[in-house]
């Protein structure tokens, strides 16, 4: 382009408020004329064709500016958001009016009371051709229990606020202080999420639909305001805060403002302070240290993972995928967790492919106690244990060969295995320790596959074919 080429002022901004926002822009000839962080920008440009690259979290779009005259490109970025909130194309007021409306009155219940839990689902498109599907989906296959499967609402058309229109569905209820299970099922697919009802909060769980559930999308956020907003931007920032979980290099993403606004929100303080903990970036936690709040069962149970003296809440289930990978791990570490707690109940069904904590089963225990009184049946009088030496092995061989386990024995070991009347001492893990090693080799495989002893008992067939199809190459 010639100097004397004739020159307009060019203003380029977007309809979405979105702090942090890369833009890069070139020319026909793709020379980079512009490159910085900005919500907008003005310029002076020659007449042409420009393409403006603008990239915010991990979505990336494309814009071709024609320019001959003075302009004002007021662009629409389409990022995907999940909740209907700020002003993208998935957010718009037949989504957002109805969120904000039964986020402050229950579906369920009475009316006029303020709900804790917030559910709601729609479409991204509310003029997908899908729609019947959709809502047919969600009024018949959403439900919750507690963890004594005494609350158990299934979702439908009269404790919940559906619009077939827009392929929304939102049900908002009063629960008791505690844990609670959202799960869905539909054809043998089953998903569980642990949830928390806190005081003073709002527990929201936000989810979009294509042609099936969009669960890698889909978020809880804990409110600590009045109720789902849609101007607010704590949804974006969690957002930005999952992204750091995925790459701890995004952590950097988070503008000063972002920060800020974080210290607001006693949940994504938790997020990030939970992020710190787990990459072992403490030291950038600093600016967070006295903000307020929530108390995560992720938190503790990090802790209580670096302190040989603790032993992690089992009763509690954290609601990160990746931490609760962390508490089945239990090689050369004491006994993690209680027996027939809740988390010992569904760490075999645990499912890792999204970002938060889901199962697909809440093991039944009077099931456990069937499959543990089978395989005690056959246990040793004493268990070999990994520490033990040479001498110690044969003696132990000896004894098992001649003695017959007592029923004292195995009563015991049962209820050690169902978490009866555990509490959390050396002798309990002991106790533990004899019950499993009293049962095969299970303390060896699961050493050896780095999954807790509980897990292997009750797959022992299983394990041991494969641990002993190891052992022959």
């Amino acid at each position: 382009m010639n100097a004397s080429d004739t020159k307009y002022t060019i203003r380029i901004s977007f309809t979405q408020s979105l702090d942090g926002l890369q833009l890069i822009l070139v020319d026909g000839s793709l020379n980079k004329i512009v490159e910085q962080e900005a919500q907008q920008l003005e310029l002076t440009l020659s007449k042409g064709i420009y393409q403006l690259k603008a990239s915010f979290i991990d979505y990336f779009e494309e814009y071709f500016l024609t320019v001959n005259q003075d302009e004002h490109f007021v662009l629409d970025y389409h990022y995907p958001m999940t909740s209907p909130s700020m002003d993208f194309a998935t957010t718009h007021e037949y989504f957002s009016v109805p969120a904000e409306i039964w986020s402050r009155k229950c579906t369920s219940g009475d009316q006029s009371k303020v709900p804790n839990f917030f559910f709601f689902a729609a479409a991204y498109d509310k003029d997908a051709s899908y729609k019947e599907e959709i809502i047919t989906d969600l009024v018949e296959n959403f439900s919750l229990f507690d963890p004594k499967g005494k609350l158990n609402i299934r979702f439908d058309d009269d404790n919940s606020f559906v619009d077939p229109e827009a392929a929304v569905v939102i049900f908002s209820a009063r629960l008791k202080k505690g844990l609670y299970f959202l799960k869905y099922r539909k054809k043998g697919k089953r998903r569980i999420f642990p949830f928390y009802i806190y005081n003073e909060y709002q527990t929201q769980f936000l989810l979009r639909y294509k042609q099936e559930p969009d669960f890698c999308n889909s978020f809880f956020y804990y409110d600590n305001k009045s109720g789902f907003t849609r101007g607010e931007n704590q949804y974006l920032l969690l957002d930005k805060i999952q992204y750091a979980y995925k790459d701890y290099n995004n952590y950097k993403l988070l503008t000063p403002s972002d920060r800020s606004a974080i210290k607001n929100h006693p949940y994504l303080v938790a997020l990030v302070q939970i992020l710190h903990l787990v990459t072992g970036n403490e030291q950038d936690n600093t600016e967070f240290a006295n903000a307020p709040l929530l108390e995560l069962p992720d938190i503790a149970m990090l802790k209580a993972l670096t302190d040989n003296e603790k032993q992690i809440n089992s009763d509690e289930l954290p609601i990160i995928s990746a931490i609760m990978a962390k508490c089945m791990i239990t090689v050369g570490k004491k006994m993690e967790f209680k027996p027939g707690s809740i988390m010992d109940r569904v760490v075999d069904s645990l499912s890792y492919d999204i970002f938060w904590n889901n199962f697909s089963e809440v093991e039944d225990l009077s099931r456990m106690e069937e499959l543990y009184k089978d395989l005690l049946q056959k246990s040793k009088y004493y268990g070999t244990n990994l520490k033990d030496n040479a001498i110690a092995k044969v003696k132990k061989l000896i004894v098992n060969s001649i003695r017959t386990t007592p029923e004292t024995f195995k009563e015991d070991r049962l209820n050690t295995l169902l978490g009866n009347n555990l509490t959390n001492t050396p002798e309990d893990t002991t106790r533990f320790t004899d019950a499993i090693n009293s049962v095969g080799n299970v303390s060896e495989i699961a050493n050896k596959f780095n999954l807790p002893p509980t897990t292997i008992l009750r797959n022992y067939e299983k394990y041991d074919d494969i641990y002993k199809k190891m052992n022959l190459k």
